[in-house]
């Protein structure tokens, strides 16, 4: 990511918000929208939101339709990419980075930690 910030509350294994970003203050906005849609998937890019999907049943599920869901999904995914991000389903990553399943990194509440000696590591 080059600019702006990625927020979402859809993670495995975990009942958190997690955020990425390249400004702090784009992460704050983006969480706090978050937030204020009661869950959801949230762009935020040079100080305002681009991007939203909201999920408002437990944080996971949305009360769109099919269709309304798949085109906010491009949208996140177009803004995304005006951002920097070069993965092709910024979402899924984010939602994977959760689990304890992947054998080698976490990102969790203290940050990155690595699994095989359990050290918090900087970014």
């Amino acid at each position: 990511m080059k600019a702006g910030a990625i927020a979402f509350s859809a993670t495995w294994d975990s009942a958190d918000i997690v955020v990425v970003g390249a400004d702090d203050g784009d992460m704050a906005t983006a969480v706090n929208r978050v937030c204020e849609l009661s869950g959801g998937a949230v762009i935020c890019g040079h100080g305002s939101i681009v991007g939203e999907l909201p999920l408002p049943v437990f944080g996971v599920i949305s009360d769109f339709s099919l269709k309304e869901i798949a085109k906010k999904t491009r949208v996140l995914n177009r803004e995304a990419k005006k951002l920097g991000v070069l993965l092709p389903d910024p979402f899924l990553t984010l939602a994977t980075l959760t689990t304890a399943a992947i054998p080698f990194f976490r990102i969790c509440e203290e940050g990155y930690v690595r699994l095989k000696d359990g050290r918090r590591v900087g970014l």
